[in-house]
């Protein structure tokens, strides 16, 4: 064989060599979430023993809060069986499918079960009405999903945002005194949005600029955004409360879809902000994977190099990117100040900035998932508040923490290591 020969073929094979070890670690990552589920499944079979006698009692509004109660009794012995059946169902196909198996949308189905089945073991007859927890977990999911989708966009052109919790903190409190100035509820989200984006901006000025590195720049901006939010509301809100008193942006009915027996109170009176949510996700989902736009935000965090040898900005590119990702996640914050909380107060965010970076990890930086991700913290979110009203016997920390530690095990124990966009995080040099 020829030198040159020689070189073809070595530049071949190390694609095909990078390619198998990917695929060995991806039917690795396979065989430990099936050992996860399968644990799991064995966990939830004990429980299950100790169940029997058990009633469970749910209710639903079937008109409006407040309504007609509809009522349903169920051994819990029945829903943990359900709960252990897929479980195992789940730790069987994952084991079988291998990387191609969709556990993302199976652990969907499994969150409901499982928190469901505690949920009534805890209660131990107490009856619960899941109007109030359905609405209040998609309402929970709000800052939590826009932030992620903020955290994507950001991602996929190339810089880390891990600054997410800071822009919810900054959304938060100019949103909150935008509108007790203003009077006006939609200067609450505009003001938050704005906020967010000159924070944003900042972030790519010095990783763009100055290739400052992306991580310890976001957290600074995280930890100088809890100083500087603590201080305005220790030395300012709290003095002048007149700016402190925002408009709230109240639920709203559809016309029609609220009226559905059920369904219409859980899906069909929330915020505003749940359905700008929704709106977005699919937008920018749309966005990132079916226009050119999309494709250029993609090629700028995998290969810049390569994507500015065709002619892409990749420089204004980031720029635009951390923009919109700014103004995503200031108007995320807004909601914590503006959902009829009572305006804004110290740590407001309460760490969601990072749950929502856990959740671009556990959606593979696609919209939906990681929107899917936020859902199951809003589940688990409505649970402690809802066995908190109920006066369960746990401790308030054991009930506050639930949401974090869900978020961990998801994350670190199911998702394990991902890849995300190659180049997220490296200073790029435009020439």
């Amino acid at each position: 064989m020829t030198v040159k020969g020689a070189k073809n073929a070595k530049n071949i094979s190390a694609p095909v060599v990078a390619a198998s070890a990917e695929a060995r670690h991806q039917l690795r990552a396979a065989r430990i979430r099936a050992l996860l589920f399968a644990v799991l499944a064995v966990g939830s079979l004990f429980i299950t023993a100790g169940a029997q006698g058990v009633a469970g009692h749910f209710s639903f509004w079937v008109n409006k809060l407040g309504g007609t109660e509809f009522v349903i009794d169920f051994p819990v012995i029945v829903l943990w069986i359900l709960t252990t059946v897929t479980l195992a169902a789940t730790a069987l196909l994952q084991f079988w499918g291998g990387a191609s198996f969709r556990w993302r949308a199976a652990l969907g189905l499994v969150a409901l079960f499982f928190v469901f089945a505690v949920l009534a073991r805890l209660l131990n007859g107490t009856t619960a009405n899941l109007t109030v927890f359905f609405s209040s977990s998609l309402e929970f999911a709000i800052p939590v999903g826009i932030g992620a989708l903020a955290g994507i966009i950001a991602e996929r052109s190339g810089i880390l945002n891990i600054a997410v919790e800071g822009k919810l903190l900054f959304g938060a409190m100019f949103g909150a005194i935008a509108s007790s100035i203003t009077g006006v509820a939609i200067s609450g989200p505009v003001a938050g949005a704005i906020s967010g984006a000159l924070v944003s901006l900042f972030l790519a000025w010095l990783a763009i600029r100055y290739r400052v590195d992306q991580i310890i720049a976001g957290t600074v901006i995280n930890i100088a955004a809890v100083g500087i939010t603590t201080f305005a509301y220790i030395r300012i809100l709290q003095v002048h409360t007149e700016f402190n008193l925002p408009v709230s942006v109240a639920p709203v009915s559809i016309p029609v879809l609220s009226e559905i027996p059920v369904v219409g109170p859980i899906f069909f009176t929330l915020s505003p902000y749940f359905y700008a949510a929704v709106v977005l996700i699919g937008f920018f989902t749309y966005m990132i994977f079916r226009t050119q736009w999309g494709l250029r935000l993609r090629a700028a965090g995998e290969q810049p190099s390569a994507a500015g040898t065709v002619g892409i900005d990749i420089v204004k590119l980031r720029y635009r990117a951390m923009l919109i990702a700014g103004l995503l996640a200031g108007f995320a914050g807004s909601y914590l100040s503006l959902s009829g909380t009572g305006g804004f107060g110290v740590n407001t965010s309460a760490g969601k900035g990072f749950i929502a970076l856990a959740a671009v990890i556990f959606g593979a930086w696609n919209p939906v998932y990681a929107f899917g991700a936020s859902l199951i913290f809003g589940l688990t979110t409505s649970a402690t508040t809802l066995l908190s009203g109920l006066g369960v016997g746990l401790p308030p920390q054991i009930l506050l923490s639930m949401p974090y530690v869900v978020t961990i095990i998801v994350v670190a124990g199911l998702v394990g290591r991902v890849r995300g966009p190659a180049s997220a995080g490296r200073p790029y040099d435009q020439g």
